[in-house]
């Protein structure tokens, strides 16, 4: 009679090593996908920044820098508390007027793993509607 208690012992340390092998791929991944959310919500935020900073900037009494202050709070409402860049366009009667916000992104946790990936990127968006007279 042969018993398998050897055998089940050798199977333990296969699974620790294949454990040790593939942990850290998996959570490079998971960070990964968790820097790449991060982006993605970055992205949203600025998108819904520079829409609320160009409704502002449609009304004929308001200011630039009523634009600017408008277009800073939704993005700290939304967490991103970076210097932002506004760029409010001419306002014109009648005439799209266009609101730019850039803000400043880096990487956590892709950074060192993907070269390019590395350094500071720029997150962007741009929204136009038309002045009221």
């Amino acid at each position: 009679m042969t018993s398998n208690r050897r055998n089940n012992k050798t199977r333990r340390g296969i699974a620790a090593v294949e454990v040790g092998l593939l942990l850290p791929v998996f959570m490079m991944l998971l960070m990964g996908i968790m820097d790449f959310g991060r982006m993605y919500w970055t992205q949203s935020v600025v998108r819904g920044a520079a829409y609320e900073g160009v409704r502002v900037a449609i009304l004929s009494e308001t200011t630039n820098a009523q634009v600017e202050s408008t277009v800073l709070e939704e993005l700290n409402i939304g967490g991103i508390t970076d210097t932002a860049s506004v760029s409010v366009g001419a306002r014109e009667p009648s005439t799209p007027v266009d609101v730019t916000v850039s803000v400043p992104f880096t990487f956590i946790a892709v950074d060192n793993l993907i070269p390019t990936l590395s350094g500071v990127s720029t997150i962007s968006a741009t929204a136009v509607m038309t002045h009221e007279r």
